[in-house]
């Protein structure tokens, strides 16, 4: 007998705020299939402004730092859902929804809180041969939804396009001028591109005309973007990067940032995957080693372009664990260049 569609359904997915990009389809995945139901969400706090005010999430409630396992249960039981959906693997989330006595539990079953759920699904992330956002859709399986959303929606407001247009222009970028966006950050990955090579593709697209370049930072990077910028002080001003100031943007206002480049080059960090949510096109420079893989971490619905340095005379390069080089080493400034300027041809003539 088929099981009555939900009335309120719990998503957990407490981890790291990028993660929550590749958690949006999944939510609109389940307000397409369940319409009247109440969907609520329970992450990090770090993460409210990426699910604030997105149409398929209709609560949020975030975790809070030591709070007991039957203090949480007592939260998750005043929701009043009547299915909850594990999306990553959390014992304690599954067993507050157990002594909530939330009567359907979805997660995965391999470690030894499975016995605590109702319905398995069987999504092994660590083989990393799908999306993120892939696995997540396992996860709505056993609810019964068999259609999927086909791309990230991440509303932009108007009012964050307005300030972004003021913004650029206050920094000497005109209206309608086209740019592409560089983010340099490596948020202290070992296996990151030199912040030379981001220099000089700097350099580079410096030099074409039609066009202006945004270097993106986030707080506490002061000196990483300085290090960035020292090659391109020869350049006249009107050649120069516009340099967006270390926690100057909020997410909604570099959402809109995003949205308006001709594409995105950074690492696969947060600004890809936000990037990518607005339907930007995004160059990620990722490592070779396999942790790493882009079948799991690169962008999603988007038309995106992933470049993985290839020391092929070097086997410890091939694999990014290498005593002799940096495994990043083996690509250079010229081609994530001509990767960018790809992007960048469509629109202006260089």
């Amino acid at each position: 007998m088929p099981q009555p569609a939900p009335r309120h359904i719990l998503v957990a997915c407490a981890d790291n705020p990028a993660s929550l990009f590749s958690a949006l389809p999944a939510f609109q995945s389940l307000k397409t299939a369940f319409p009247q139901a109440r969907i609520t969400t329970y992450i990090d706090p770090s993460g409210q402004a990426i699910l604030q005010g997105h149409p398929a999430v209709d609560g949020i409630l975030t975790a809070i730092k030591g709070e007991g396992l039957f203090q949480l249960a007592g939260r998750f039981r005043a929701l009043g859902a009547d299915a909850f959906i594990n999306l990553y693997p959390r014992p304690k989330l599954v067993l507050a929804a157990w002594l909530a006595k939330v009567p359907v539990r979805v997660g995965t079953p391999y470690k030894w809180h499975g016995i605590f759920l109702t319905h398995a699904a069987q999504v092994r992330r660590a083989v990393s041969d799908r999306n993120e956002v892939e696995y997540n859709f396992e996860l709505l399986k056993p609810l019964g939804v068999t259609q999927f959303a086909e791309k990230i929606e991440f509303p932009v407001s108007e009012d964050a396009k307005a300030w972004i247009r003021q913004y650029l222009e206050k920094k000497g970028v005109p209206a309608g001028t086209p740019y592409v966006i560089v983010h340099p950050g490596s948020r202290g990955r070992m296996l990151h591109w030199k912040m030379e090579r981001y220099g000089q593709l700097l350099g580079f697209l410096c030099q074409a005309k039609g066009m202006r370049v945004v270097v993106t930072s986030v707080a506490g990077e002061e000196a990483l973007i300085t290090e960035v910028m020292a090659p391109l002080f020869a350049f006249p001003p009107e050649q120069k990067p516009l340099v967006v100031s270390t926690g100057e943007l909020e997410l909604k206002q570099l959402a809109a940032l995003c949205q308006g480049a001709l594409c995105l080059f950074s690492g696969p960090f947060g600004p890809m995957q936000l990037a990518a949510a607005v339907g930007t096109p995004t160059v990620t420079v990722f490592s070779p080693a396999p942790d790493a893989t882009p079948d799991r971490w690169g962008p999603w619905g988007n038309e995106h372009t992933i470049l993985i340095p290839q020391n092929k005379a070097c086997s410890g390069c091939m694999v990014g664990y290498c005593k002799k080089h940096d495994p990043m080493d083996a690509l250079s400034a010229p081609e994530a260049l001509e990767a960018v300027m790809k992007y960048v041809r469509r629109t202006v003539r260089v």
